[in-house]
Parts: structure tokens; sequence; C-alpha cells
């Protein structure tokens, strides 16, 4: 009898573990499904019709890939709008049937001209991809309306009715029905179940495809481009953007039941494997918080460029890296030159350095400088209000025109973690490593500016974090530059090399906008170099009234970051 009590006793307390356990489970699963801020913003009202007040600006961005059959059906329903305030931006997706050449003779027929921009991409970015670059086109007010060219409007009151919907504050994303052609089944907008969003987010749509979607572009300008990027390029599911929108907006949306086009999909479906795979993708990315207001342009200000340079024993390529900074950079805020010394004959030459360039702020290291080498480096970073910097070494030569407050806007629309000025299509040498390297698949912008993820770079092009003129944002850089310990340019940029960003977007130019001319080497390391002049004879020469002659490197078509390149001295 006892032993039966007892033994109840103790399944009871096994189970009442169980259950405390489970309900623990349960607990830490819920917290885990609920976002860290809310979701939802409060007291608005997106469903209430407002009165008319102003006539919204619509840009329709119509994305063609081998369109030619279906595009006049399309340019046509958008032609016979009873709305006049519209424009239209036309991208050919690398189309090989004629699309843009029909199109474009349509547009003219019917002299529409005059509201068309026609984009053509040389090779295929998929719908995301056009419409990221058809948005450089947009002002921030304007109301985006993507629509395939093999779909067409469901009738010439669309932009009127979108343009009454819109007149509410409240909304920003609007959807409606589409109409399956040639089915003629209707497709519901997305249905949003409030609750799950509000524990949940908007990530938990993942279904809807090819939506009828009309937003303002602003809240599209605003995701960064690393977001819409999946294993090195546009994503194919219209869900990536989508719920990003979605995530601003915080709940400021108008589902409409009502059509807005009609949707071919038997021609333009994908492969079920690419939509599966981008889904679980989708799935884990991080969501956004919703917006306080609207972004604008006024918004996304000039943040401010400090250029610092890294220089020891070389006043004489000093001089020059300065002299191509003073001819061909634009943009920044500031130039600080952080430099060392061996002797005072070196000194002397860095005075006359300081003489001709009296604009830049000096910092001279201390005979003990693998002690103060951090210490100064972090004031010049930290005590400047600018929030982007570009670091440089002395035997660099900028060698075309550049604008850095251009370079920092574009990091402000992409999100990109750097823009590396030493890059272009013509880069297909790695120097250090002394083997070809391939130029990675890259996404064209707007500008001849190009993205690409590091991870599917070789050698160079997957170095992310360098002291060769790429432009970062201070807030991404300031944990290492503060935690590592280092003593010199090359100790640091060995040391921040073993943290690669999280954010693996970069951008450069086509052509590449700098150039290293390795004549010597300062420290002991395994790094090659031309050995064609030591510290001392260029010293000689820098004395002797000589400099580097830096036209003749001007757009240089360089394989390689480094160079090897004999340079002519000219008379200062």
């Amino acid at each position: 009898m006892i032993r039966s009590i007892l033994t109840t006793c103790f399944l009871a307390g096994i189970a009442l573990v169980c259950f405390l356990s489970g309900a623990g489970e349960l607990r830490k699963s819920k917290n885990q499904n609920k976002l860290p801020f809310p979701s939802l913003v409060k007291d608005i009202n997106p469903d209430l019709d407002c009165p008319v007040v102003e006539k919204k600006s619509f840009t329709i961005v119509m994305i063609a890939h081998n369109a030619s059959n279906w595009c006049e059906q399309a340019l046509r329903s958008v032609f016979e709008q009873d709305y006049e305030r519209y424009r239209v931006v036309f991208v050919d997706d690398a189309s090989v049937d004629g699309t843009l050449e029909k199109a474009q003779q349509f547009i003219v027929n019917n002299k529409q001209d005059y509201r068309v921009i026609a984009i053509r991409n040389d090779s295929p970015l998929g719908p995301i991809g056009s419409l990221y670059r058809a948005a450089e086109h947009c002002q921030d007010s304007e109301i985006l309306i993507p629509l395939d060219a093999s779909d067409w409007f469901v009738h010439d009151g669309l932009l009127s009715r979108l343009n009454k919907i819109f007149q509410n504050p409240d909304v920003w994303v609007a959807f409606g029905q589409s109409i399956d052609y040639p089915s003629y089944e209707t497709l519901n907008s997305p249905f949003f179940d409030w609750r799950s969003i509000e524990r949940a987010g908007f990530g938990c749509l993942a279904d809807f495809s090819n939506p009828s979607i009309a937003f303002y572009a602003s809240i599209f300008k605003s995701i960064y481009l690393s977001d819409l990027f999946v294993d090195g390029r546009f994503s194919q599911l219209s869900q990536f953007y989508v719920i990003k929108l979605l995530e601003q907006s915080g709940g400021r949306i108008r589902s409409l039941s009502e059509p807005f086009k009609f949707a071919n999909f038997s021609f333009h479906q994908r492969p079920m494997q690419v939509l599966s795979n981008e889904r679980m993708i989708l799935q884990s990315r991080q969501p956004y918080r919703p917006l306080a207001r609207l972004p604008t342009a006024s918004g996304r200000e000039k943040r401010g460029v400090d250029l610092v340079l890294f220089s020891f024993d070389r006043p004489l390529q000093l001089f020059s890296a300065l002299e191509s900074v003073q001819q061909y950079l634009t943009g920044y805020q500031t130039i600080t030159v952080l430099y060392r010394v061996s002797d005072n004959r070196f000194d002397a030459a860095y005075n006359m350095v300081k003489t001709a360039f009296p604009l830049v702020r000096y910092l001279k290291q201390s005979e003990n400088p693998r002690k103060d080498f951090k210490p100064l480096l972090l004031r010049t970073i930290l005590n400047s209000p600018s929030e982007y910097i570009v670091f440089g070494v002395d035997d660099m030569i900028i060698k075309d025109f550049v604008d850095l407050n251009f370079c920092q806007q574009m990091m402000e629309k992409t999100g990109a973690y750097g823009f590396f000025l030493r890059f272009g299509r013509h880069i297909q040498q790695s120097y250090m490593s002394q083997k070809p390297q391939a130029v990675p698949s890259s996404v064209p912008l707007n500008n001849g500016v190009f993205a690409w993820d590091f991870r599917k770079g070789e050698y160079d092009w997957g170095f992310s974090n360098n002291m060769d003129m790429t432009l970062y944002r201070k807030s991404d850089i300031k944990t290492w530059f503060t935690e590592l310990n280092y003593k010199n340019p090359n100790s640091l940029e060995f040391k921040w090399a073993q943290h690669p960003p999280e954010n693996t977007i970069g951008l450069y130019f086509e052509y590449s906008k700098m150039v290293n001319l390795p004549l010597n080497i300062v420290n002991q390391s395994d790094c090659p170099h031309m050995n064609f002049m030591t510290a001392e004879e260029l010293l000689v020469k820098f004395n002797q009234g000589f400099k580097i002659d830096i036209n003749p490197l001007f757009q240089v078509m360089n394989p390689s970051p480094h160079y090897d390149y004999i340079p002519e001295f000219i008379p200062r």
C-alpha cells in the first residue's frame, strides 16, 4: 500500500515536472515567434474614404521580358486611362524577340513618347531588379504600379479609382484583385490576419504572388538592396519587396475586393523549385520596424565624408596622392593625414608637403608609434560629425573624377556595406595573390554603378575590409576599430579582415577610380612590390624638387588595384 502511494506520488511528480517544462517551452516558443517591436501602427484607419483634394502622381512600371506579343495590349490599357497625371517607365529585361522596338513604335504611333521613359537591361534582372532600376527615375511622392508587359489594366478608370484611395493619408500600399487570363478566374487580393501579423509580423505572408499592388515610391526606395538579393542576384519572388513595403507601412494598407488587372499567369510562371528555395530564405530575413511617416528625399541628406590617409617615410608618394585627391575627388568634409617618420630628414620633407597642401590636417605619430596609432585614429574618426569615412594609403593615386557625396547617396539608397573605388569591370587580376580573378556576378544599378555579393567574389573581390579607398559608414566599423588591438595600418587591416560584415553587398563603378603604385614597401611582409626605388632614393628625388607625374594615369585601365607602373618624375 505504502509502495503504491509512493509510486503514485513519484509519477505525479514526474508529470508535474514535465508539464511545467512543457509550459516553459511553450512560453519560450511563443516568445520566439513574437516580434521585439509592434508590427502595426495604432490609431490609423486605411479603410476610410476621404474627399479628393489633389491629383496624385502615378508611375506605371511596365516590365517586359520577351513580351512582344502582349506589350501593345498592356500599353494600350495604360494610355486609355481617363486620368492624366501619370507616366510610364518601360523596362525591357534583356528581351531577344524585339519587345522594346515594338513597344517604342507603338508609343510613338500613339503620340505618348512624352510620358514614357524606356530602359533596357543588358542581362535579365527579373521583375524586382527591373523595378529597382525604374524606381531611381521616380520621385518619392509618386505612386508606383508594377505591371508585367504581358498583363493589362481591367478598365480605363483604374488610376482615377486609385487616386481616390490614396487621398487617405493612412494608405501607403493598396492591393486589388487580379483576373486570371485565359480562365477569367478572379484571384483575390491578399488576406490579412491582423492578429497573426500583430504577433509574428508580416513575414507570415509568403504565399501570394504577382500581386495587383500600388505603393509610394519612397517606401520602396527605403528597402535595402541586400534584402532584395538572393545568392548574389535579385530575388524572383515579389514577396521579397512586398513584405518590406508592408512592414514599413505598419498596417497603412488598403485591400480592395475589385480587380486591377488581367494577369497572364500562363506567360510568366517560374520554376517551383526556385520559388520554394526563395520562400525559405524570405522567412529568415529580419523584419523592418514600421515607419512613423513617409520617407522623403530631404530625409536622405548628405551625411558628410571624412578621408584619412596613412603615410610612413613616403613624402613623395603622399604629395602625389594629395595632388590627385585635389584634382579629381570632391564631396569630402575633411582630409586627415596620419603619418610617422624614421628620422628628421623625412620629417623635414613632410613639412614641405604641409606647405603645399595647407588645408589638410596632419597628425604626426610620436617616437613610440606602436602605442599612439590607435588613439590618434580613434580620435580622428570619433571626433568628427561626419557619418562616413574613406581610408587610403600614401602610394595610391586617384585616377578619375569621383564625387563622394554621390557614393554616400548610393550607400544610403541601397544600404550597401561599402562603396569600393578600387574596383571596376576591368579588375581581373589579383596583384597580391598573383592570380587571375573573375569579376563576380554583378547587378547593374544606375549611373554606372554595380552591386555584388562579397561571398561570390574571389581574392580581392571577396575582401570586404580594406584601406584602399572604400567608403564605409562609421557606425558599421566603430566596434571593431575600438575593440581590436592594432599598432599600424597593416595590423589593423589584417585583424579587421577577420570580421567580415553580415551585410555582404558592395558597390563599385564600371571603371575604377584609383590605383595603388607599389614602388616600395615600408613594413616587412609577404606582400609583393616593385622594388623600384627605396624610401631613401625617393626622398632624394623629393628633396631635389621632383614629384610623380599623375596625368598619364588618368583613366588608366589597370588590371588590378595594385599596378606595376614606372612613373615619370617631373618638377613640382
